[in-house]
């Protein structure tokens, strides 16, 4: 019995110990009492298991949230391209998380789950009141309501930061839920939004994010995360997912159309649009994807007013530019580029292309071939061989089309080419084009080819790097929904709006420029026609000029296809297409075939068909 009453008493001194401690040194964050009303019915089991999933919800919150830096920071250092001039690693690609977030904890006293009655006087109580008069504990207490249309919190930090911020006030004290279909998701809201109080407590950056677009972005990025997980399962995604994916962008729609500010509501539309099979992905999903991601490269560097207006603003020159920064026109001089990658391509060529230079820009130049009246047409052309071009064939004039054997041009075809990048330059160096070797132009709208295979005089004075061409149609499809681009001479004119080609290439022209953007489309033949061509569409800004560019896939430096035109589509932005080079090489005569790669047999390129 001694043995027995020393050990009570031994756990009484512990306890009242780590009081006095906690009273005098514990600043740690705890959840206090909920009270959990069910139509007006107090409920004390239900608020017990309230309190104990804000907690779960707060942890797991907060575990994601530090995973997923992880994530981007190993994927941001793991290239030397990602590295800064003093050699560090930059900060990761990420505007969610606070620096500082403290855990939240159960109980904010041991005594509170003892009894401790002496001659019919309850200590406990009696020490939790004498407490809480002289030092509140740090803790999140509320009452929580459930009835028939939902559930209602109204929780309160007694400790949370309480202040005016650039205009607005931030209330991290009363943090209230309304309306959530369960108990479960109210409690996730009440972590997430004390994790946002947390985060204006303890970073300025936070302040600039409001509670509501924050938890419902948590929200909706703990879903994409438990999808994402998911879908690199053996099973994959369900059709009960799927749905939920269809859900969870048409939420992601509604916040951006509602001009959200915090720029990573639109990089969690971008990776949902990611996450969808590709059969279920059009060319607008992904064009949009890319326009998303740019969105919030720009938006997160940004003052919150900047924010607000390019949030608001869906169309005019806020949207153009934002398009441009999506898809530009980089400069080039030989292989590398004058202008800097966006932070949206920074990041797209740390991951997909292995240096900085663009070999195919150097076996790239401009051909002007003369019109009526004085007049030239420009266009784009690229060496597929010795002192052999590639181009488009809709300005070869009809006598030099269809021919099997090659045509020599007298002097009254004076076309000529150069691979310099200012196509108008005075001291360029100009070739002359000799021979017409293969040219085709039969209304490519309707699937039919329209190329050119032109041969240049003064071979030996024809340097360019070996270009490689994509022979397999499945390597051409393979690359669908991966990064590629075209070089060419862009120049103003056609249907694109002014808004949108001044921040595009200002008021230079005819100059070579390298213009990124993304594989969206591969399309199918839709006939047995030997002529008949696929195209691949990509939401690359090409302009007048660029007609008979190399399409390149930007991780092999592959030439995928030629560029043929484009379309503007109303707050879509620019669509390029191109011929698949699979096709057009399939279409070629024996004797230029051999001209671009003796000793082919063509039985084994016959890509029409499935590759060997």
């Amino acid at each position: 019995m001694k043995f027995a009453y020393s050990v009570i008493l031994a756990v009484l001194v512990f306890l009242l110990c780590s009081e006095i401690f906690r009273l005098w040194f514990d600043t740690r964050l705890y959840i206090g009492k909920f009270a959990f009303f069910n139509e007006g019915e107090e409920k004390s089991a239900e608020a017990k298991g309230f309190a104990q999933q804000v907690v779960h919800h707060h942890e797991t919150l907060l575990h994601r949230l530090r995973k997923e830096e992880e994530r981007l920071t190993s994927a941001q250092g793991g290239s030397s391209a990602a590295r800064n001039v003093a050699g560090s690693p930059p900060p990761p690609d990420a505007t969610f998380l606070p620096n500082e977030i403290a855990h939240l904890n159960l109980t904010a006293s041991k005594l509170s789950d003892v009894e401790l009655t002496i001659q019919g006087v309850n200590i406990t109580q009696w020490l939790a009141r004498l407490r809480q008069s002289i030092s509140p504990p740090n803790e999140l207490v509320g009452v929580v309501q459930k009835r028939g249309n939902g559930v209602y919190v109204q929780a309160t930090w007694n400790q949370g930061p309480l202040r005016k911020a650039e205009g607005h006030t931030i209330d991290g004290r009363n943090l209230n839920v309304s309306g959530q279909p369960d108990a479960g998701k109210a409690a996730f809201h009440v972590a997430c939004n004390l994790i946002w109080a947390q985060g204006v407590e303890s970073a300025e950056e936070m302040t600039k994010v409001s509670l509501a677009e924050f938890c419902g972005w948590a929200e909706g990025w703990t879903t994409y995360v438990e999808l994402r997980d998911k879908s690199a399962t053996f099973s994959g995604l369900d059709a009960d997912s799927l749905e939920t994916m269809k859900k969870l962008r048409a939420f992601l729609n509604r916040m951006v159309d509602g001009s959200a500010t915090f720029p990573e509501i639109y990089r969690l539309r971008a990776d949902v649009i990611e996450l969808l099979p590709p059969e279920q992905k059009t060319e607008q999903d992904l064009a949009q994807a890319q326009l998303d991601r740019t969105k919030y490269a720009l938006m997160k560097t940004q003052p919150p007013s900047d924010k607000a207006a390019m949030a608001a603003r869906k169309t005019g020159q806020e949207g153009f530019n934002v398009m441009v920064h999506a898809r530009p026109a980089l400069r080039v001089d030989g292989e590398t580029l004058t202008d800097p990658f966006t932070d949206t391509w920074h990041q797209v060529m740390k991951s997909t292309h292995t240096n900085e230079t663009f070999p195919i820009s150097r076996a790239t130049g401009a051909i002007s071939i003369p019109l009526r009246d004085d007049l030239k047409a420009y266009q784009t052309a690229f060496a597929v061989a010795p002192n052999v071009i590639m181009t488009v064939g809709d300005k070869i004039p009809r006598e030099l089309l269809g021919s099997e054997s090659p045509l020599p041009l007298t002097e009254k075809y004076s076309w000529e080419f150069t691979f310099d990048d200012n196509a108008m330059s005075s001291t360029r160096r100009v070739f002359r084009v000799s021979k017409v070797l293969f040219a085709v132009n039969n209304r490519p709208e309707h699937g039919g080819l329209s190329f050119a295979l032109l041969e240049i005089a003064n071979p030996d004075a024809f340097p360019h790097p070996q270009v490689n061409l994509e022979w397999s149609k499945d390597a051409v499809r393979a690359s669908l929904e991966k990064y590629v681009y075209v070089v060419g001479y862009p120049v103003a004119g056609g249907e694109l709006p002014p808004g949108f080609l001044e921040p595009l290439l200002g008021k230079e022209f005819h100059t070579k420029r390298l213009m990124p953007g993304r594989l969206l489309s591969f399309t199918t033949r839709n006939g047995p026609q030997q002529t008949q061509v696929r195209k691949l569409v990509s939401d690359i800004s090409t302009t007048h000029g660029v007609a008979g560019a190399p399409l390149v896939d930007m991780a092999s430096d592959k030439v995928l296809g030629l560029h043929i035109e484009g379309q503007w589509k109303e707050n879509e932005g620019k669509f390029a297409y191109a011929f698949a080079m699979p096709d057009l090489l399939d279409s070629l005569p024996e004797s230029v075939l051999q001209r671009i790669k003796p000793g082919t047999i063509r039985g084994n390129l016959r890509l029409g068909q499935d590759s060997p």
